[in-house]
């Protein structure tokens, strides 16, 4: 046997019967979004999700992390009520928006190294906080005119949540202790273009291509998420120096 082959099955063997079930989900919700109405991804996009929660729970059996279940959970009623009725539940699903990115938060706190105060203050992670938040500043000020008054709060508590998060995984990202860091990385990206893109697109301009993008990122940033942290061990970090952007 060939080493592409001897690869190639290995990848296989790799691959379980809810890597499908995700894929065909997913597949299958993009495809809608694409041919039909927002309104018939009511069922079909929490169904994503639940497949990737399924798919976490068969990987690490009893040492499943309650927290990120119980984040799954969260995202899952996001995804019913984003699609049944965005700007009627807009609160409520901003609250869970936050509630899941502090879960995410904490999850990743083990994760982090102890530097000192001058890494945590480099100069890329500083440029780094500055363009985010820039960028969380911007989204909320397109919004701002479109939401109700008493919403405001609750978009304030969700962005701050978003920054810590972005901080986070941002930091572990630099740090580079771990092989898989990248993958963190993508799913902190992807979350940030779908939490920022996805009011934009209910409130301000809605296009069908943006849900398409949305969903995607939405999506992968769970998978990926997943993926990480049922794979790596926070304490198997290796010994190397400080990356940059």
């Amino acid at each position: 046997m060939t080493r592409k082959n001897t690869n190639a099955f290995l990848f296989l063997k790799k691959i379980n019967i809810f890597d499908v079930l995700f894929l065909i989900s997913f597949l299958t919700s993009i495809i809608m979004s694409f041919t039909m109405e927002r309104e018939k991804l009511l069922y079909i996009s929490p169904i994503v999700v639940f497949t990737i929660l399924v798919k976490y729970l068969s990987v690490t059996k009893q040492k499943a992390n309650l927290l990120f279940v119980i984040a799954l959970f969260a995202l899952i009623a996001i995804n019913f009520l984003t699609f049944y009725s965005f700007q009627k539940y807009f609160v409520l699903i901003t609250m869970l928006t936050c509630f899941y990115l502090i879960i995410y938060s904490l999850i990743l706190k083990k994760y982090l190294n102890k530097s000192n105060i001058k890494k945590i203050l480099s100069l890329s992670v500083l440029i780094g906080c500055l363009l985010i938040g820039y960028i969380i500043f911007s989204v909320i000020d397109l919004i701002l005119n479109h939401i109700p008054n008493y919403s405001v709060i609750y978009v304030f508590l969700c962005a701050s949540s978003l920054f810590i998060y972005v901080v986070i995984f941002s930091r572990i990202y630099l740090n580079n202790n771990y092989d898989n860091t990248i993958i963190i990385f993508a799913s902190g990206i992807a979350s940030l273009f779908n939490i920022g893109l996805s009011p934009i697109n209910e409130y301000y301009f809605y296009n069908k291509t943006f849900t398409i993008l949305i969903l995607i990122c939405h999506y992968l940033s769970i998978y990926l998420f997943m993926k990480f942290i049922s794979e790596t061990n926070s304490k198997d970090k290796k010994n190397i120096e400080e990356t940059y952007f």
